[in-house]
């Protein structure tokens, strides 16, 4: 599958406001458009959505989105992926994507993030892209209190294959 990376558009962000995950991963269903745009949700906002990045397949169709957040001395990434396109290698595609992209865009900048522990699948994925654990926390988050790794990249992936 060729993935192409392009700008996020409102029609693909309500979109994923639609996208419902099951099981532990329903943590990470978003609620409705309108409820989103109430709560001043990032994707609701024009100039906010400018660092989203999303990505389709051959056919059009959404499978995933990035977010890019520069907070000045580090990139700050977030990914999401359609629910039917998880656990089959399509977060590892657009992670190394969106890793070139935030090079072009910030360059030199670290970049970070933050995943639930319990959520191997992800750790595995941001591992296998060159994430490593630096920190490990506990937060208080909108469900409840959690326990996050923050993961740094090390450094460039080596190529810009991104077919699988």
């Amino acid at each position: 599958m060729k993935l192409t990376g392009h700008k996020l558009s409102e029609e693909q962000a309500k979109e994923i406001s639609n996208w419902k995950y099951t099981g532990e991963y329903s943590i990470y269903s978003l609620p409705s458009w309108d409820k989103m745009v109430q709560k001043d949700y990032s994707l609701t906002d024009p100039a906010k959505r400018e660092r989203y990045i999303g990505y389709t397949n051959d056919y059009g169709e959404l499978v995933g989105f990035v977010n890019l957040s520069d907070k000045g001395d580090k990139v700050c990434f977030g990914i999401g992926l359609k629910p039917d396109y998880c656990g089959r290698g399509i977060g590892r595609i657009i992670t190394k994507m969106a890793l070139i992209e935030s090079q072009k865009r910030f360059p030199n900048k670290p970049v970070m993030l933050e995943v639930r522990a319990w959520n191997k699948r992800a750790v595995n994925c941001y591992e296998s892209q060159g994430f490593e654990i630096v920190e490990i926390k506990q937060q208080q988050t909108h469900i409840g209190f959690g326990e996050f790794y923050v993961m740094r990249h090390r450094g460039m992936p080596a190529t810009n294959q991104w077919k699988t």
